[in-house]
């Protein structure tokens, strides 16, 4: 792999972490402060999952993100977006699993209170 086109993979990773992060945040910090009372524990939570997509998608484009060197850019960049993509998925999932198993049962009611309080 030439170097211009793993620095691209590196800041389209990224940047698609970065993208899905930021359009994550505003509800997931009212979600976590809703859960945690705090707005530090929401923050630390809100950071700890940024880290951990950041961390877990460039973790998946390194190891995986490798193609032959004179391999077409488009389908290098088909990968990376795949991989970075999915670390993003992962990350959501065990963070929607969290909160969700937090939930008392009947969680739905709770979660509406929560949502028209804020």
């Amino acid at each position: 792999m030439n170097l211009e086109l793993f620095l691209v993979s590196l800041a389209l990773t990224v940047g698609t972490v970065g993208a899905a992060s930021l359009y994550l945040r505003g509800i997931t910090r009212r979600v976590l402060v809703a859960r945690c009372g705090t707005d530090i524990g929401a923050e630390f939570w809100l950071r700890s999952a940024d880290v951990l997509a950041l961390a877990g998608s460039l973790t998946l484009v390194l190891a995986f993100g490798g193609v032959l060197p004179g391999a077409d850019w488009v389908q290098q960049l088909r990968l990376v977006l795949g991989l970075a993509l999915t670390g993003v998925f992962v990350t959501v999932v065990l963070v929607a699993s969290s909160v969700w198993r937090s939930l008392p049962a009947g969680g739905t009611a709770a979660a509406g209170s929560a949502s028209e309080a804020a």
